[in-house]
């Protein structure tokens, strides 16, 4: 199922690299004016090896080379989107809700769940951004995001994951398109390259519920809570 949504997103990809119909987004020309704010649980992908780390660098160092001006996400800002508690809203602001609620509901949650290890293995693409391609190899972060959805639900907060459509990828943002694209070509033939590559492993064991804007920009990104979790004794 993760597979076949990463496929579908590349298919559009090639259509719009075919067509030259690229969906920019204009907020990343102005971002001090975007108001849009959000709570989500996630986690970052800096925990990981060097290495891992590395690899996906170079494959964005590698689409910068060829496309300078679209925006590419800090490494200490890559992440995985664990859930979107509340979407990103125009002028939300954290007054309207009781953080300690959701903050309780997380640490509660995350107390019994488990480590996440995902593989990191390929990049897909769609008309606005570039993602390696993230899968989980077991249904440890199914249950987490199960396990919030319930309990946030039971507990009566607001909420508004899944309004969009269910999260059940681990993938990470790496590139997004604001400006248009001198040479898709070679933007293609890059992402073709790097479709089946391995980057690697990533074993999650902190995770943070946090305040943030569309893009998860540090600068403006509130903790509302975390929790790191102990690694099993081997």
């Amino acid at each position: 199922m993760i597979q076949a949504i990463y496929d579908g997103m590349w298919d559009k990809f090639i259509i719009a690299s075919d067509r030259n119909e690229y969906e920019l987004d204009k907020h990343l020309l102005d971002l001090e004016s975007d108001t849009r704010r959000g709570i989500t649980a996630l986690t970052y992908l800096k925990q990981g090896s060097g290495s891992t780390l590395d690899e996906i660098v170079k494959f964005q160092t590698a689409v910068q080379e060829i496309e300078p001006n679209q925006y590419y996400h800090p490494i200490d800002e890559l992440h995985l989107t664990v859930l979107s508690v509340i979407s990103c809203i125009p002028a939300f602001e954290l007054n309207e809700i009781n953080t300690k609620s959701y903050a309780d509901v997380f640490r509660s949650v995350l107390r019994s769940s488990p480590p996440i290890e995902v593989k990191y293995q390929g990049v897909t693409a769609s008309p606005n951004c570039i993602v390696v391609q993230g899968v989980p190899v077991n249904d440890a972060l199914e249950k987490l995001r199960n396990n919030l959805r319930t309990q946030l639900t039971d507990a009566g907060l607001r909420v508004t994951f899944d309004s969009r459509y269910k999260l059940v990828t681990a993938h990470s943002s790496i590139v997004r398109f604001r400006l248009p694209i001198s040479d898709g070509q070679s933007l293609l033939a890059l992402c073709q390259q790097y479709r089946n590559h391995k980057f690697g492993r990533i074993v999650f064991t902190d995770f943070e519920l946090v305040f943030n804007n569309w893009y998860q920009n540090l600068a403006v990104t509130k903790s509302l809570a975390s929790h790191s979790q102990l690694l099993p004794h081997s």
